[in-house]
Formats: structure tokens, sequence, C-alpha cells
């Protein structure tokens, strides 16, 4: 069984995930992100964490809101693994856009914490 005090740490690190996003704070963005990051779109555009922070941080993805759906969390160890749902509002080049993703991140304990390996999401089609 997955300890809730860890679940509360997981989700807390990645509500600053968002916020940081939303803010476009590259110093946090970088501290919760893996050095060898997977980011998954769910256009399917795959970035590496420097061009996932780049875009996030100079507009190309102007985040407007995350508003999580549900989560489900699993923990072995050093690592996580988290199915969720999320509504993204961003603004792409300009474009307003509002969907609901599925997605799958991982998480790894590091020595500096808790930080994000991957993300792959999948568009939720609309109703």
């Amino acid at each position: 069984m997955t300890d809730p005090r860890t679940v509360a740490e997981l989700e807390a690190i990645d509500d600053r995930r968002a916020a940081a996003a939303i803010a476009k704070d590259r110093a946090t963005l970088e501290a919760l992100l893996a050095d060898d990051l997977r980011y998954t779109h769910s256009s399917a555009t795959v970035e590496d964490k420097a061009t996932y922070v780049d875009r996030a941080c100079t507009g190309w993805y102007d985040y407007k809101a995350f508003t999580v759906r549900s989560r489900e969390w699993r923990v072995w160890g050093d690592t996580a693994l988290c199915n969720g749902e999320v509504r993204i509002q961003v603004a792409l080049k300009g474009t307003d856009k509002d969907f609901v993703s599925r997605y799958l991140q991982v998480w790894r304990r590091e020595a500096g914490g808790w930080r994000m390996a991957s993300w792959q999401s999948t568009l939720v089609p609309a109703a």
C-alpha cells in the first residue's frame, strides 16, 4: 500500500510544478524536472527537458490553468507513478486551447528529492 504521506508530498510537488509552468518560473521547473525528462504531449509531440522548459518559460506554451480532476498514485521505493486526469487551459502560439487529458507521470526520488522523469498524455475527446 502506498504511504499517504508520500502521496501528499508528491501531490504538493506536482502542484508546484504546475504553478511554475503557469508562472514561467524556470528555476522551479529546472529543479522539479529530471535531467533526462521525456515530455509527451497529447498531440504526440515529444520534448526533452531543455525544450520543454524553454517553451514553457518563453510563452510558446502560455499555460493559464491546470485543474486536477483525479490522481491515482503507486509508489515503489524511489519510483512513483501517477495516473490522472487534468483540464489544461493554455495558449499555444497565440491560439487558446482548453482540453482534458489523461496522463501517466513517472517520478523518481533523487538526491535532491522527487523529480518528474516522464509525462505521457492522451487527449480526452470532447463530449
